[in-house]
């Protein structure tokens, strides 16, 4: 039998081309030649992803780890704030300065208004997007529900109002929707949890 040089040469091929696909001078730095992935330049973005939460489901959240509002008073088409003065000092606008970049989230659906003051202010689904004054650390929610006008974004843009179906869907809705199965308003407690979108 020849397997065991057979074995041997394999060994020794692998370990020569593994010597050849590293090319790592001495002090941790790469050859000349050799190719370098580079970190790529965000700077010139702002970032938006999605988390998700038992209650709430998928909803869009900041680099920061802070959740995204809509305003019911706000105007989709054509997308209009009607959150100015002591409203905006509350519910700051989600400034759209610098490109937009979302993990989660239809880009199709993002967009961008010019507020009365000049300044650039994302839209998801037409709706201007802000984040609430009193959410300070990553899950704060502070502002959900307030004054039954102001809610979470829900990744497709509609506004999470307490059942978390509505914005586990691909389809932009403004109503929630509960299980057929399940007293309104209560989430079933089996299967499991949904999966992100897929954006």
């Amino acid at each position: 039998m020849r397997r065991g040089p057979a074995i041997t040469a394999l060994a020794a091929l692998a370990i020569s081309l593994t010597a050849c696909g590293s090319q790592t001078a001495p002090g941790g730095e790469a050859a000349p030649g050799a190719l370098q992935a580079k970190n790529a330049d965000l700077g010139g973005a702002n970032l938006y992803f999605i988390a998700n939460t038992e209650q709430m489901g998928w909803f869009v959240i900041d680099a920061d780890g802070l959740p995204l509002y809509r305003f019911d008073k706000d105007v989709p088409k054509p997308s209009k704030s009607n959150c100015e003065g002591e409203c905006a000092k509350a519910w700051k606008p989600v400034l759209a300065d610098k490109t937009p970049m979302a993990t989660g989230i239809d880009p199709i659906t993002m967009g961008v208004l010019t507020r009365p003051d000049g300044t650039k202010q994302l839209t998801i689904a037409g709706y201007p997007q802000y984040t609430y004054a009193e959410d300070k650390v990553s899950g704060d929610m502070k502002g959900q529900g307030k004054g039954g006008t102001w809610w979470v974004t829900a990744p497709n843009g509609a506004k999470i109002t307490g059942a978390k179906a509505q914005n586990n869907s691909n389809k932009s809705s403004s109503t929630p929707s509960t299980s057929p199965s399940s007293p309104a308003g209560q989430t079933p407690q089996s299967g499991p949890p949904p999966a992100a979108p897929g954006y």
